[in-house]
C-alpha cells in the first residue's frame, strides 16, 4: 500500500512538472512570436515615419521641421497612451500570458474521465 502511495505521489509530481514545462513552452512561444511581430512592426513604422517626415518637410521647406513634427506626433501618441490606454493594454497582455500558461492544464483536465 505504501509503495502505491509513493508511486502515486511520484506520478503526480511528474505530471505537475510536465504541466509546468508545457505552460512555460506556451508562454515562451507566444512571447517569441510577439517579439518578432513587434520588431517587424517597428521597422515598418520606422520606414513610414521617415517617409511622412520627408513628406512634411516638403510643405515647410525644412527637413528639421518635418522630422520635428513627426516627433511631436509620436509625443502626443505617447502621452495619450500613458494617460488612457496603458492599464487596459497591460491587463490584456497579462490575461493572454495566463491564458497561454493554463491552456495545457485545461486540455489535460478535459481529457480526464472522472468516475464518481
Amino acid at each position: 500500500m505504501i509503495d502505491l502511495v509513493k508511486k502515486y505521489v511520484e506520478n503526480r509530481i511528474q505530471l505537475v512538472k510536465f504541466n509546468f514545462i508545457g505552460a512555460i513552452a506556451n508562454v515562451a512561444a507566444g512571447l517569441a512570436s510577439s517579439f518578432l511581430l513587434l520588431i517587424m512592426g517597428i521597422l515598418i513604422l520606422l520606414m513610414f515615419s521617415i517617409s511622412v517626415a520627408f513628406w512634411l518637410s516638403t510643405f515647410f521647406e525644412s527637413e528639421i521641421i518635418g522630422f520635428a513634427l513627426m516627433g511631436l506626433i509620436y509625443l502626443v501618441i505617447l502621452v495619450v497612451y500613458a494617460m488612457f490606454a496603458k492599464d487596459g493594454i497591460e491587463l490584456k497582455i497579462k490575461d493572454k500570458i495566463v491564458e497561454a500558461a493554463l491552456k495545457d492544464d485545461d486540455d489535460f483536465n478535459e481529457s480526464i474521465d472522472y468516475e464518481e
